[in-house]
């Protein structure tokens, strides 16, 4: 009860910039039609363009629930505040807090951005609808690649905890995601050794494993296997860094 408390709140407060998000959408929106643009120049009238259609706006879609969450899972910002002290004196811990938290703002994020601009590309762009049978592999699927997207602004969380700014952890991750989470670009795409590597880490299985899953590309039992795989590995690891850097913490304010 505690943990959707925290949810609730956050989805709330989210929700307090409803109209700025949803101009913001428009722009998402732009940006996903360049990048279809420049697939069908690439590609012409070839059997491929369809499904990269899809697949590009897909992956735009849910890039608001995959890697743009809240920076630093909120840690960031709490410890510019000195709030993040009360988190530390609460019965659970800073991991399952962040959790809530950011499930909150990411079930606002699906509502009102990734469902919106997908809309948009169905009805502008030609964007197939998901089939009945993979809709709910699709949104399992969806749910993991959101646990290691949060898994991965909580370790920018933690690093701010150590060096105080998250900047530079960020812009690494967004890079990172961007040149090996196959939003826009999927493995059959990537160059040489690249092409079996990509699939195989952490950052493809929050956006490219959904995408392929919706377009069958992918099974979904692989998608799983590695999905699991990757979240529990890098859930030990949080438990771990978590225990160790949150003995020495520093707030900036308070």
């Amino acid at each position: 009860m505690s943990g959707l408390a925290i949810a609730m709140t956050s989805f709330n407060r989210s929700r307090a910039y409803l109209l700025n998000h949803l101009v913001n959408n428009l722009g998402s929106f732009i940006f996903g039609y360049i990048y279809v643009s420049i697939w069908k120049a690439a590609l012409g009238d070839s059997p491929e363009t369809p499904l990269m259609v899809t697949y590009i706006m897909v992956n735009q879609s849910i890039l608001w629930v995959t890697m743009f969450l809240s920076r630093g899972a909120y840690i960031p910002q709490k410890i510019r505040e000195g709030t993040i002290v009360f988190d530390l004196l609460r019965p659970y811990g800073l991991l399952f807090c962040s959790f809530f938290e950011v499930a909150g703002h990411g079930l606002y994020s699906l509502i009102f951005r990734a469902i919106p601009i997908f809309l948009l590309g169905y009805l502008l762009l030609g964007v197939s609808p998901p089939e009945i049978g993979r809709l709910l592999p699709f949104l399992l699927t969806l749910f993991n690649g959101f646990l290691i997207s949060f898994l991965f602004n909580y370790f920018v969380g933690l690093w701010s905890i150590k060096f105080l700014s998250p900047t530079a952890a960020q812009g690494l991750l967004y890079m990172t995601m961007n040149l090996l989470g196959g939003a826009f670009l999927p493995a059959e795409y990537y160059p040489g050794f690249l092409r079996f590597l990509m699939p195989l880490l952490p950052f493809a299985c929050a956006n490219y494993y959904p995408s392929s899953v919706y377009l069958g590309t992918v099974s979904l039992i692989r998608a799983l296997a590695l999905q699991c795989f990757w979240i529990a590995v890098l859930f030990l690891l949080a438990l771990y860094m978590t225990e160790k850097l949150t003995r020495s913490i520093q707030v900036q304010g308070g």
